[in-house]
């Protein structure tokens, strides 16, 4: 009996839709990605909008696990507000029943050769013949994404009437509801697509495999187990991303606990009282209708239930640790990975402005603004703390490429490449200072009164520009940067050529041997140049002009 079986129809199938639903993202991707994304940001600005988002995005991208990465990638780069986000993941929950609907009234309803054939025809072409990273070029993606869709189905459903004319459909039957209920959670938590296990629950229906009364429980169970999707997303993430990611399990919980209690009402109304008898129209109609009665129900606690999220996993203190928010954020997502690498340039900007003040003694705490000493954190050896900022700038290379390799979007290209560039920069300026640490240690032991009185003249100046920095740095203010930046970078090099042309003057009248002149030299440049680097590093933080670095350094050249 088993050689009857077309199971590899019903396997190529899933393969088929799978590989739809890849071409299908592909495309938006590549045509409508930051259409997208621009459009998730706007419309989340309340919990309802949230939800309406969500449910559309999931219409659209046939992918409830898609959309909560993104949410996920948005809020560990601290784009979108877990309130905001919440909407969008509840939402998402909805939409993922359109998938149902779709199924339902084109799937088994119509000869799918008929509709697939054209399209499977049309997006392949253009996929192959056209040229790549165009408009057209990805509009045949989506198309031939539908088109693999549709034939996918199709090979489901043909395998599933097989294997119904061939086995025993008895051994599927039988079981009670809580074994039905964790089928679902399981298998849909193995395959991570709540989508598939749809296309599979509806086959088996239409195949008279299951009833459905035996497909109620196991779709509710597919709606908790798309919830490890996201769950393995946030494995290693922030706070913030957890408490998404719990959010959507236990709303999932509380949807599928009361759907199970609810289920024989629920059919009584869609059979009785809607009259609904063919059971696939049945079987969606319940999918979509728990799913609004879950979401209707937890709204109106919308602030409970982030007090709730906040009291099971509660804020950590904000570090100035160099990683963390890279590792949080997918680099599939430019815009999540742009705000992400910004966080990040933050903290080496800080990293980096700590360890340069420790090589001149000077109290960080008394430099630092008050809204940044809390990531003053411990710290370890000078030369581990400068090895972190060297490995960090591998990291974002490799993150980097990454990103740009996944987005066609030459904006964010260039500001990836841009922030790569401040990165280095801040790595120059920590390089410069570490040049002239043991001049800087000469100069303190010196039994010069000179030295040491230039050594403290070049401590209150360095400590001087870094406050300044460090104030920009605190109130994250563009127009205030762009004020000030061409009074800084005067400042800096009026201070420069001040120090240099005293420095050769004391040389010219003996004050000072040739090594001492050199030593203050080179002390004086990294000054310059570290400074520099570091305001260089703020204007690409800032984005003020993408010509703004340049800018810089150009008018800060001596």
């Amino acid at each position: 009996m088993l050689d009857d079986v077309d199971i590899w129809a019903f396997v190529a199938g899933l393969g088929l839709f799978l590989l739809g639903m890849y071409m299908l993202e592909q495309g938006l991707r590549g045509m409508g990605s930051r259409v997208m994304k621009r459009f998730l940001l706007k419309q989340t600005s309340t919990p309802f909008r949230g939800v309406f988002t969500g449910t559309v995005a999931t219409a659209f991208l046939q992918s409830s696990s898609l959309v909560g990465l993104i949410m996920l990638a948005f809020v560990g780069a601290g784009i979108l507000e877990l309130r905001n986000a919440l909407g969008v993941i509840i939402g998402s929950n909805l939409g993922t029943t359109f998938t149902g609907w779709i199924v339902t009234l084109i799937g088994f309803k119509l000869n799918l050769t008929t509709i697939a054939n054209p399209l499977l025809a049309i997006g392949a072409m253009g996929t192959v013949f056209l040229k790549q990273d165009s408009r057209i070029y990805y509009t045949s993606n989506m198309v031939l994404g539908f088109g693999l869709l549709l034939m996918g189905l199709g090979e489901m459903t043909g395998g599933f009437a097989t294997l119904a004319e061939n086995f025993d459909i008895t051994i599927f039957q039988g079981h009670n509801t809580l074994m039905y209920f964790i089928s679902g959670v399981l298998f849909t938590a193995v395959i991570l697509s709540s989508s598939a296990s749809m296309m599979i629950i509806l086959s088996a229906i239409n195949a008279g495999i299951i009833n459905l009364h035996e497909a109620a429980p196991l779709v509710i169970g597919a709606d908790l187990g798309t919830t490890s999707t996201i769950l393995l997303g946030a494995l290693k993430g922030s706070i913030e991303k957890r408490r998404v990611a719990l959010s959507h399990l236990v709303f999932n919980i509380i949807t599928a606990v009361l759907a199970l209690i609810i289920t024989p009402l629920l059919l009584y109304i869609i059979l009785h009282i809607y009259n609904i008898s063919d059971p696939l129209y049945s079987l969606v109609a319940f999918h979509s209708t728990f799913n609004v009665i879950g979401i209707t129900l937890i709204l109106p606690f919308i602030k409970q239930f982030l007090i709730f999220l906040q009291i099971i996993l509660p804020d950590q203190h904000d570090r100035a640790e160099l990683g963390v928010h890279i590792e949080q954020v997918p680099t599939a997502v430019s815009d999540a990975a742009i705000a992400a690498m910004k966080k990040e340039l933050f903290n080496l900007i800080i990293h980096a402005v700590r360890l340069n003040l420790r090589c001149f003694k000077l109290n960080a705490e008394k430099i630092f603004p008050k809204d940044l000493t809390n990531m003053l954190t411990g710290h370890n050896r000078y030369e581990d703390d400068y090895a972190v900022i060297k490995r960090t700038g591998g990291e974002f290379l490799g993150y980097t490429y990454s990103a740009q390799s996944q987005t066609r979007d030459e904006t964010d290209i260039r500001e990836l490449t841009q922030i790569n560039h401040a990165v280095r920069n801040v790595g120059y300026a920590a390089k410069f200072i570490k040049d002239v640490r043991h001049n800087l240690a000469e100069f303190r032991h010196s039994e010069s009164e000179y030295i040491i009185q230039q050594h403290h003249h070049f401590s209150d100046w360095f400590g001087s520009i870094n406050k300044q920095l460090l104030d920009l740095l605190a109130n994250r203010h563009r127009e205030l940067f762009i004020e000030k930046r061409d009074n800084l970078i005067q400042a800096l090099r009026t201070q420069y050529e001040k120090n240099l042309q005293k420095i050769y003057t004391d040389s010219g009248e003996n004050r000072i041997d040739d090594e001492q002149t050199s030593n203050l030299i080179n002390v004086n440049r990294a000054i310059y140049l570290s400074t520099l680097a570091i305001l260089s590093a703020l204007a690409v933080l800032y984005t003020a002009s993408p010509k703004l670095e340049t800018e810089i350094i150009d008018a800060a050249t001596p």
